[in-house]
C-alpha cells in the first residue's frame, strides 16, 4: 500500500462519522467536492470502495467499516499521546525533577540546590535519591530530567557525561593506622571492614578488584550509605572503603584517609541523560551549575 496522506484519513473519518460528505466539508471548512475528491483519492490509492453513494447520505462498505474502526482507534492512541505529552510538558514547566547518588546527596547536593534557589527563585527542584540502576528506569520512563551519579555499564539507551574522576579511599581509625601512605587490598583483608552493600556502585566496583586480585575481604558491617559507614568507622569499629566525593571536612585527627594502591579503584561521576531527550531551560542551568561544583570541589 502506498503512503497516505494524513489529511486523507481525517477526511474519510469525518465523512465516516457524519455519514454526510457536506457536513465533512463543513467540519473542515472545505467545499463537499474537495471532500468527495480527496475521499476519491484515498480509495483509488488504497483499491477499494470505502462509501456507498446516495443522494441523501453516504454508508460505508464493509471495507470501509474495517477501516474506519482501525483509523479510529490509531487516532484515539495518537491523541492519548499527544495530551500525555502536553501533561508532561505542563508538569515540566518551571520544575525540574532529578535523581541523584545518594553519596552526592548527602554530601555535595545541598550546596547546589541552595545556590541555584538564589539564582532561579521561581524554580521548583524534585529530588529522588536512588542507586543508578534505579535511577535509569525513572529516565526510562521520562519521571526525571538526569541523574547525577556514577558511570555505569552497557549505557544502550542513555548518555554519560564524566565530570569527576572519582577515586575509593579507606578511612582508618587512628589505633588501626600503621602509616601507609598507600593501601592494597591485601593489607585491608586484615580489618575488619565497613562496607556498603551490594545494591550500590562502590561495592560492585570493590568485588570485582578483589576478585581480580584474589583476595577476600572480612566485611563486618554492610550499610546502605557512606556517611554511615563513616559514622561506624570513626566509632572505631573498622575500616571503611567509600568514595572520595564523600569525604566530610570534618572527620577528625583521629581518621586517617588512604589512597588505594589499585589504579582501577576510581569511577567516573557525572550526568545521565535519555539520548534525544530535550532538557528544558531550567534543567540545563541546573546541569551547568553541577559541571562548575563538582569540578570546584574536586
Amino acid at each position: 500500500m502506498p503512503n497516505i496522506n494524513l489529511k486523507l484519513l481525517q477526511t474519510f473519518l469525518l465523512a465516516a462519522e457524519s455519514g454526510s460528505f457536506r457536513k465533512a466539508a463543513e467540519e473542515s471548512n472545505r467545499s463537499p467536492s474537495a471532500v468527495s475528491m480527496q475521499i476519491k483519492d484515498l480509495e483509488e490509492q488504497i483499491g477499494i470502495s470505502l462509501f456507498m453513494r446516495t443522494p441523501q447520505r453516504v454508508n460505508l462498505t464493509n471495507e470501509g467499516q474495517v477501516l474506519f474502526e482501525e483509523i479510529g482507534r490509531a487516532m484515539a492512541d495518537v491523541q492519548a499521546s499527544l495530551d500525555r505529552l502536553t501533561e508532561m510538558a505542563a508538569r515540566r514547566k518551571g520544575k525540574i525533577q532529578i535523581a541523584c547518588a545518594p553519596t552526592l546527596a548527602s554530601s555535595r547536593l545541598g550546596d547546589i540546590l541552595s545556590t541555584f534557589k538564589l539564582r532561579y527563585p521561581r524554580s521548583i527542584v524534585e529530588v529522588q535519591e536512588t542507586p543508578p540502576q534505579a535511577a535509569l528506569a525513572l529516565l526510562h520512563q521520562q519521571e526525571v530530567e538526569f541523574y547525577i551519579g556514577p558511570e555505569v555499564p552497557n549505557l544502550n539507551d542513555f548518555q554519560f557525561e564524566s565530570i569527576i574522576d572519582d577515586p575509593l579511599v579507606a578511612c582508618i581509625p587512628e589505633e588501626f593506622y600503621g602509616g601507609e601512605k598507600k593501601i592494597g587490598f591485601d593489607a585491608l583483608a586484615r580489618f575488619p571492614l565497613i562496607m556498603l552493600n551490594r545494591k550500590t556502585a562502590v561495592r560492585g566496583l570493590v568485588d570485582r578488584l578483589t576478585h581480580e586480585e584474589g583476595v577476600e575481604l572480612k566485611v563486618q558491617y554492610e550499610v546502605e550509605s557512606a556517611q554511615t559507614a563513616m559514622a561506624l568507622m570513626a566509632a572505631g569499629l573498622g575500616v571503611s572503603i567509600v568514595p572520595g566525593i564523600a569525604l566530610d571536612a570534618g572527620l577528625g585527627k583521629r581518621v586517617r584517609v588512604v589512597p588505594l594502591e589499585n589504579p582501577l579503584a576510581r569511577r567516573a561521576v557525572g550526568i545521565i541523560t535519555s539520548r534525544g531527550y530535550v532538557q528544558q531551560r531550567y534543567a540545563e542551568q541546573l546541569i551547568a551549575l553541577i559541571r562548575t561544583n563538582l569540578r570546584g570541589e574536586g
